[in-house]
């Protein structure tokens, strides 16, 4: 479990060092509207939408290890390509191919539930979560220190090359120390992991209410975290190095919301109680950050934190209530919403943040969150029967 937990956390932090704190800037660097940044963020969701069953089902049959070795070469050949890129086109190359090619999660979480047993397969399951939480604390962080307030494009291409280094030691490390967990009788072709099941799962009325949930939210909170770093250097002036230090403070309140408070909770309220808090304070999240108060920013910043950390894992736990016979392709299938939804929401953000102002993003995902939760107290209420 140990050594996973490494991989995972290396992994995430150069994926989130360049994604979060310098890409952006580096898109901006070269005449990029906000718009463009979106498109670029959304667009490794498009291809991990279609490509995320694809890649669990082959694991099932050539193993895990060499997906997640695919993983580390496709993370450092994006990294690299961000590194000497020159032009838009490059940019947006890389972005293809880490999008074609990433498996941490759809692999990773195969890997997990490889290595554990039952009764331990949630603790495993909860390790992913918080191994990926500090690689988005972390990594950010580390991305924003080196490139900076005053940034430059040789100090943004640092930020990658940092990112390409740490790909290569997390490969050499998977070559190494990784053994194959799938074991020999399983190697088959899976029946459920692909993208027409998926399609019947989404379908069947008991889980889709939940499936839309997860759509809708992250459809609002994707377009906030696409469009956050240009808001903020439109408002304050501020760089990566601010950015950086934004999203310590938003891995660190998950990392509490998940690890300790979602425990406490849980013992207190139902989860469609909890969904509905996170609900809430989504939505006066997203309504502070228009106020421009610089000493708001950390309130909403925390309001969209236990938002976004109370919702995801009480859904998830729904959905694997109800699909004990098939949690792999039911939680998978929620992940590929997710995908969707950055796709739609990032590429959206950035049209209004463009078209209709800086503000409007925000308080258009305040209002589409408060539709949704109209919509979901009035035509799911049998949800809270079913829960």
């Amino acid at each position: 479990m140990l050594k996973f937990i490494i991989f995972l956390f290396l992994d995430v932090v150069a994926f989130s060092g360049v994604l979060v704190a310098t890409l952006p800037f580096v898109i901006n660097n070269f005449g990029g509207s906000v718009l463009l940044i979106t498109v670029a963020f959304g667009l490794f969701s498009f291809f991990q939408f279609f490509v995320s069953p694809f890649w669990g089902n082959l694991s099932d049959k050539v193993g895990r290890k060499p997906l997640l070795i695919l993983n580390c070469i496709a993370e450092l050949i994006a990294n690299i390509l961000l590194a000497i890129a020159t032009s838009l086109p490059i940019i947006f190359l890389a972005r293809v191919v880490a999008g074609l090619f990433k498996t941490n999660i759809s692999v990773g979480t195969a890997y997990i539930a490889d290595i554990t047993d039952e009764k331990n397969r949630a603790k495993g399951m909860g390790m992913f979560g918080v191994a990926f939480g500090l690689g988005f604390t972390f990594g950010p962080l580390a991305g924003g220190l080196i490139a900076g307030s005053d940034y430059t494009q040789e100090t943004l291409s640092l930020v990658a090359w940092l990112a390409s280094a740490i790909n290569l030691l997390n490969l050499i490390f998977v070559i190494i120390f990784f053994k194959e967990t799938l074991p020999k009788e399983k190697n088959i072709q899976a029946k459920n992991n692909n993208l027409f099941k998926q399609i019947e799962v989404i379908k069947n009325p008991l889980l889709l209410p939940y499936f839309l949930l997860i759509f809708f939210i992250y459809a609002a909170f994707s377009g906030m975290e696409g469009t956050i770093a240009v808001w903020t250097k439109e408002t304050f002036t501020w760089g990566p190095k601010e950015v950086g230090f934004v999203m310590l403070l938003a891995g660190f309140c998950q990392i509490i919301v998940q690890g300790i408070l979602l425990r406490i909770l849980i013992k207190r309220f139902d989860e469609i109680k909890l969904i509905a808090s996170g609900f809430v304070s989504l939505i006066f999240g997203f309504s502070l950050i228009p106020t421009e108060n610089i000493y708001l920013i950390p309130v909403a910043i925390i309001f969209l934190s236990y938002g976004i950390g109370i919702s995801n894992p009480c859904i998830n736990s729904i959905l694997s209530k109800k699909s004990e016979n098939n949690k792999g392709l039911v939680l998978g299938t929620g992940y590929s919403c997710q995908a969707a939804a950055r796709f739609i929401g990032q590429p959206l953000a950035g049209f209004i943040f463009l078209n209709f102002g800086k503000n409007v993003p925000f308080y258009f995902d305040a209002a589409f969150l408060v539709v949704v939760a109209i919509g979901y107290v009035f035509l799911f209420k049998n949800i809270r029967k079913q829960a």
